[in-house]
């Protein structure tokens, strides 16, 4: 039987945003098989490749990274930060342009939208919380893994596993899961967001509303007070947000 979340499939996927309200309960699997995605295969052969030049990148950084925007997430004291190459479809050109061999790779998977270094600092968690959209798999590239589970792990509905150096975890990050680096060094991952088959043709579409949701939250965080106005209107304002570049 062909997964629901592959094309071609008759069974039925129903769509979920998390800007509609609600946790995400849906029958997609925490980690997916990828067994077919060719792309998958390709990627872990020029891994290292891929890991000299975002060594490179973030030494011209001074390895300084900007924190991801909703600190809420993060343990106290710790840190969890970014670089982007590719935020829900717009490039970052100047990252990009130093990454030539993870472009190039980054241009060949179908339905690529968000692509980016994730770092989480020592003694470091990521609270449990639902994604964005259900027509997405996030995936994991890992960069340099202190640590294998019990310290440093993933976890996604009830099931947790490891990263591993130039291996790839992909996984529905519409349900609720965690992340986190209990060990003395830092953890370093490439983050890839890519639509999922069937839902292909409605890629424009996914990367306007999950940006318009992330520039909404981003405001929010900034006047809390917001919060507070009623949800039509924060509705119109994410509404606004969705053609606002």
């Amino acid at each position: 039987m062909i997964p629901a979340y592959e094309k071609g499939s008759d069974l039925p996927l129903k769509k979920w945003y998390s800007y509609k309200g609600g946790e995400y309960h849906g029958d997609l699997p925490a980690f997916f098989d990828t067994t077919t995605w060719k792309w998958i295969r390709e990627s872990e052969n020029v891994f290292p490749a891929i890991r000299l030049e975002i060594e490179s990148l973030l030494s011209k950084k001074n390895n300084v990274l900007e924190p991801y925007f909703n600190s809420s997430l993060v343990s106290e004291n710790g840190k969890w930060e970014v670089v982007n190459f590719y935020f829900w479809g717009k490039e970052m050109k100047e990252n990009c342009a130093a990454c030539p061999e993870l472009i190039r790779l980054l241009q060949t998977i179908p339905g690529m939208l968000n692509a980016g270094i994730s770092r989480l600092s020592p003694f470091t968690e990521i609270h449990p919380h639902f994604g964005d959209t259900n027509m997405i798999a996030r995936c994991h590239l890992g960069l340099s893994i202190p640590e294998g589970l019990p310290n440093c792990g993933l976890k996604v509905k009830d099931e947790t596993r490891a990263w591993q150096n130039g291996k790839w975890l992909v996984f529905c990050d519409a349900h609720e899961h965690s992340a986190w680096n209990k060990t003395e060094k830092f953890r370093y991952v490439l983050i890839v967001d890519v639509v999922l088959p069937r839902f292909l043709d409605e890629k424009k579409n996914i990367a306007a509303n999950v940006k318009s949701l992330l520039a909404l939250q981003k405001r929010l965080d900034k006047s809390k007070w917001m919060k507070k106005l009623p949800g039509i209107v924060l509705a119109v304002m994410r509404q606004w947000y969705k053609w606002v570049d």
